[in-house]
């Protein structure tokens, strides 16, 4: 099953693509005419939510700063040295294993498990 995603500014492009290419529904913040880049984190949840995405981002704001029940639930990449590749399986690995209205916060690491 794939997960509905929103893709943080700071998600590559190469990710994004390499998520859609396994079934993923992925939107990236930029093109999102209600968000753009720079949008504050306090909208993207709030867009998260009301679309049901799944926040993938690099930015720890999503659990540090907001709660977490403001949001459809993130998927954090706390590795920045991941490839595309690697990120794009880990999500999609954890989306064999966990429903998307399940996940609350979930880490993208080589060790997700």
């Amino acid at each position: 099953m794939g997960y509905r995603i929103l893709a943080d500014e700071n998600v590559e492009q190469a990710t994004i693509n390499y998520l859609r290419k396994l079934g993923h529904d992925v939107e990236w913040i930029g093109d999102v005419e209600e968000l753009g880049l720079g949008a504050g984190d306090g909208l993207i949840a709030a867009y998260g939510r009301e679309t049901n995405r799944l926040i993938l981002t690099q930015d720890d704001d999503f659990f540090t700063q907001l709660d977490i029940g403001d949001t459809a639930g993130v998927l954090f990449q706390k590795d920045q040295t991941l490839s595309a590749q690697e990120v794009g399986d880990i999500v999609h690995e954890l989306s064999e294993y966990i429903d998307q209205s399940e996940v609350a916060l979930e880490y993208v690491s080589r060790n997700w498990l």
